[in-house]
């Protein structure tokens, strides 16, 4: 997710070399998520003169479903945020209403972060929307990397004209995704760090997307507890939870 910025880690490097282009980004994309999880996180959004930090519980099922809960500060307790498929609802506990988020919507911040809805809804773009190339095999510090470019589909409802993906190849995990718009100029990047094992796999804990054109404008999200094994409730991914 939530960005991300939210596979199977069983692969090693001896089969890396097989990899197509489109399957090192689904497992790159697949790290944090597995057939289910659960976390909690925090979301610091920091700006030339201020910075806050939202707490959250969230839950995943694949790529379709995801569910979050805003847990501080006091004055966003309450809310939450449904994701399935490419629809997405919010309620906010202050108006005590659920709202649909609208495409109209899709570009807009999501909780005043530097993350989108549109990077929130739609978890599986990266996978499914855009066409892969092996742009470079770079090699820096005995680390060796792929940079995967991935550029739309004719036909594919995105805003990006290029993504650039830097994944590591011995782990897949993905130390820097640049976006560019349709004249090739990057508007944000997100970097990861503190690496770390669970559960058996091997994954950045923090990330951190930044704004090009705004100096100064950063989220970073952290990952402060996660589990592939949640026990989740049958309804988890339902409208009716968003009030509970």
């Amino acid at each position: 997710m939530i960005g991300g910025f939210l596979a199977c880690m069983a692969c090693g490097a001896a089969g890396a070399e097989e990899l197509t282009p489109v399957e090192i980004v689904r497992r790159c994309d697949d790290l944090l998520r597995g057939e289910e999880s659960f976390c909690k996180l925090t979301m610091t959004v920091t700006r030339p003169k201020w910075s806050r930090t939202v707490a959250m519980e969230a839950w995943t099922r694949g790529t379709k479903d995801s569910f979050i809960r805003v847990l501080s500060p006091p004055k966003e307790q309450g809310v939450t945020f449904l994701k399935k498929g490419r629809e997405a609802w919010q309620y906010a506990p202050s108006i005590d209403r659920v709202i649909k988020i609208p495409p109209s919507m899709m570009l807009q911040s999501w909780l005043g972060s530097d993350f989108t809805n549109d990077d929130v809804v739609r978890a599986d773009s990266l996978v499914v929307d855009y066409d892969h190339v092996i742009g470079s095999e770079p090699e820096e510090d005995g680390v060796a990397y792929w940079v995967v470019e991935a550029r739309p589909k004719p036909s594919a409802p995105v805003v990006w004209g290029r993504v650039d993906l830097k994944i590591r190849k011995d782990d897949f995990i993905p130390v820097r995704v640049d976006y560019f718009d349709e004249d090739a100029g990057l508007v944000k990047y997100y970097e990861t760090a503190d690496f770390a094992e669970v559960e058996g796999r091997r994954l950045a804990t923090r990330m951190t997307m930044h704004d090009q054109s705004r100096p100064g404008h950063q989220t970073e999200i952290r990952y402060e507890s996660l589990t592939f094994k949640p026990d989740m409730r049958p309804d988890t991914f339902t409208v009716q939870n968003l009030r509970r």
